[in-house]
């Protein structure tokens, strides 16, 4: 597998404020938290926003409007009063004075119910009428306005009582008209005044009636822009997170779906593993997921290997190294099972140490059913109970896993995993491993059963059914693998051609069935007299070839002697006794006697009617002198 390239600072800092790699629990948490943050700006500007322009509205509501309203109504007195003070003029001294006194009550009752309003709204409980009052306290100039006003009208009232007072005193004769007119003057400059003051009080009203509207604008716009801002910035947060989420979630599954499909159909495609972009749970799925790919790849891959490999041995060696190299299996061994004979052999390896140590009691060998997990088809683990098979005898310290090999409803074969306590494996290490290897195993049978049935069908077209000897089209298919290995080694070949003397008297006094009893016996007596290594055919008939492989010159001559004599020391039971028959052999050597392998069995055919001729039941070696040079064979 790839190994990932390590992040540079840029990219790990992008991942983390993104946060790529947090598992997908926390992933969505965060994505609420963040979403919920952002709700909760828009919401707080919205809220600040609308209690800002209440604020300000309750201002022009309880401040410049009361104070527009103030002037509204006392402008009017204000006249009615200089009408009244201008008019005594011209009346009789003091007869205007009440009418200017009520004008002045009625100023000084609006000026002190506007501060009494004040006073009321702070007490009231209302937080934001009593806030405004708060700020409105704060706006000295105003108050001392208002209690400026109040103060003139004092002085006003106070002025006009001197005035009367001076009227009635002039009656009395004490005081005289220019004193009293001086006096109404004074009232008339302090109404002025007064009214200079109330103007003055208005535009102060107007201009907090423009401060507040244009600050009510501005906080209005501000809002707007704030809101657009924000709104668009989680808009775009939004989109972004999005369609890193659904990037995160939604393409690897996309792939891997299509990935199953594929690997459903019989395809695996490694260009499109599933890239791995966090390493959340999504990026866990992915590389187990690619993990998993390549298994089926390799499996895959291994199975065309193998199909395409001629011989059923080379399938174990390949199932062998897999087990290695993929499962991290070392100790292992491959039995192939041989049901007709009731045998087993190890198959891979082939040689285990100098005395073949199968780690199991060698009875087995020669009688598969002894084997438990051949027996069953069932694996059987010491794991799961110690003791299991008693047949396993590598003691102490050691387990074993014994999978067998199902084909076809039979157990063809048994692979045995040995586990030392050494290794210092757990049972999950352990069953990681024979997972593995159970399913390489396991993509093997069907190309198994198939070598399997080759080497039937082949070994039935090369043996001969009667004697189970190798036939003809044996010798025809592997001489030329015979001749390049002697030629190698720089051996022998002995040929021994061997026909039964008088054997068509047997079939005509005793029945074919008797010579075919015949022909079995001597094939065994064939067999047992030669190495394994040595090749026995049935050449046709009555007449048999054997191969000694690898032998020195004039050892040929002697085994056929030895055949002959066993043959004619042999008694064959009859229906009426025993039946004694013997054997001619002819005898020649490949490559001495020629090079060329045919000629040589020429050769022995030759030194065969050379012996049926001297009398039968002898050994003949060939010699130059008995080739007439005919091709004829």
């Amino acid at each position: 597998m790839k190994k990932e390239e390590p992040l540079g600072f840029w990219r790990s800092f992008v991942r983390f404020i993104t946060f790529v790699d947090l598992p997908i629990k926390r992933k969505f948490t965060v994505f609420g938290i963040g979403t919920l943050f952002w709700f909760i700006m828009i919401g707080t500007v919205a809220v600040g926003s609308l209690v800002f322009i209440h604020f300000r509205y309750s201002q022009i509501s309880q401040i410049t409007f009361p104070y527009t309203q103030l002037v509204q109504s006392i402008s009017p007195e204000i006249e009615g009063l200089s009408r009244a003070v201008s008019e005594s003029y011209r009346m009789t001294p003091g007869e205007n004075i009440p009418v200017v006194t009520q004008h002045l009550q009625r100023i000084r009752t609006i000026v002190s119910n506007s501060l009494i309003e004040r006073k009321e709204a702070a007490a009231s409980g209302n937080f934001f009428e009593a806030l405004n009052y708060s700020l409105a306290q704060k706006d000295t100039e105003g108050l001392h306005q208002l209690q400026s006003l109040l103060e003139q009208v004092k002085e006003i009232e106070g002025t006009l009582v001197l005035l009367r007072d001076t009227l009635a005193v002039h009656r009395e004769g004490e005081y005289s008209l220019e004193q009293a007119a001086s006096i109404k003057e004074r009232v008339r400059m302090q109404i002025g005044k007064l009214s200079e003051d109330v103007m003055r009080f208005d535009q102060r009203a107007k201009a907090l009636y423009h401060q507040y509207s244009g600050q009510i604008n501005d906080t209005v716009r501000l809002s707007i822009n704030t809101i657009v801002i924000v709104l668009g910035m989680a808009l775009f947060l939004l989109w972004v997170f999005t369609r890193w989420l659904t990037d995160a979630f939604a393409r690897p599954i996309e792939l891997i779906i299509n990935q199953i499909h594929s690997i459903s159909t019989g395809e695996v495609d490694l260009s499109k593993k599933v890239s791995i972009k966090s390493q959340d749970e999504i990026g866990t799925l992915s590389r187990k997921f690619n993990g998993l790919i390549d298994t089926v790849y390799g499996m895959t891959v291994f199975k065309k290997v193998i199909e395409e490999d001629t011989t059923l041995e080379s399938v174990y060696e390949r199932i062998g190294s897999i087990f290695e190299r993929e499962a991290g299996i070392t100790n292992y061994r491959i039995f192939d099972v041989n049901t007709s004979k009731h045998e087993m052999h190890i198959a891979y390896p082939l040689m285990i140490g100098d005395d073949r140590q199968i780690m199991c009691y060698p009875d087995i060998l020669s009688e598969c059913s002894l084997c438990r997990a051949q027996k069953t088809g069932h694996t059987i683990s010491s794991f799961e109970y110690e003791g299991v098979c008693k047949y396993f005898s590598a003691g102490e310290g050691w387990h074993h896993i014994c999978v067998p090999m199902v084909i076809s409803g039979n157990t063809g074969g048994v692979v045995q995993f040995l586990f030392s306590d050494d290794d210092d494996l757990d049972m999950d290490e352990i069953n990681q491993k024979m997972f593995k290897a159970e399913m390489y195993l396991k993509h093997s049978l069907s190309v198994i059963e198939t070598k399997r049935l080759m080497n039937t069908l082949r070994e039935s077209a090369l043996i001969d059914g009667l004697t189970g000897l190798y036939n003809r089209r044996f010798l025809q298919d592997h001489s030329k693998q015979i001749i390049a290995g002697v030629l190698r080694r720089q051996k022998q070949v002995g040929l021994l051609m061997c026909d039964m003397d008088y054997f068509k008297q047997v079939n005509d006094q005793y029945g074919h069935d008797v010579g075919d009893v015949l022909l079995k016996e001597t094939s065994l007596i064939l067999r047992n007299s030669v190495r394994e290594s040595d090749v026995v055919i049935r050449f046709g008939g009555e007449e048999f070839m054997v191969l000694l492989i690898d032998v020195d010159p004039g050892y040929a001559l002697e085994i056929a002697e030895k055949i002959r004599l066993k043959v004619e020391e042999a008694r064959f039971r009859v229906s009426d006794g025993t039946l004694k028959k013997t054997l001619s052999v002819g005898v020649s050597e490949f490559p001495k006697d020629t090079d060329g392998f045919w000629q040589a069995i020429k050769y022995a055919d030759v030194a065969l009617y050379k012996a049926k001729e001297s009398g039968r039941n002898r050994c003949v070696r060939f010699t130059a002198d008995l080739w007439d040079g005919s091709d004829n064979f």
